[in-house]
């Protein structure tokens, strides 16, 4: 996955191949940067000969995107039930005052165990915000 941020234009540009896709925390709202599917690096020469496909999404002040690995949402709890991300993050985030980073990694550092005991691949989060000068 490659995330581009372009401050003058408030936007994120995502190429995402094959990962988890990123989710947004905006505006007491809580989604997933959807973007056309793409094979994972290395394999679009069997597909196809374009180019990296690419998504742009709004991205302004109070905009915290979450990036994790497949390690965090394939945790399983003791009935083999994944760890549903978006869910888990709306009930504790959507509706209310933006967050900052640190607290959207230090939510999932806490919930993650509460779900699942046993980590059976690597598990990695990356929370960010811009930053204004003013």
């Amino acid at each position: 996955m490659l995330i581009a941020y372009d401050s003058r234009a408030h936007r994120l540009t995502v190429a995402d191949h094959g990962h988890v896709e990123p989710v947004l925390i905006s505006q007491g709202r809580v989604r997933t940067l959807h973007g056309p599917p793409a094979p994972p690096i290395g394999l679009s020469a069997l597909i196809t000969a374009d180019g990296p496909v690419v998504c742009t999404h709004r991205f302004t002040r109070g905009d915290v995107p979450l990036l994790v690995t497949d390690g965090l949402v394939e945790a399983r709890d003791t009935d083999g039930d994944f760890h549903p991300l978006v869910e888990r993050l709306r009930h504790r985030f959507e509706g209310r005052p933006a967050p900052g980073p640190a607290e959207v990694v230090d939510f999932l550092d806490t919930d993650l165990p509460r779900h699942t005991r046993t980590l059976h691949d690597d598990v990695a989060m990356l929370a960010v915000a811009p930053h204004h000068r003013t």
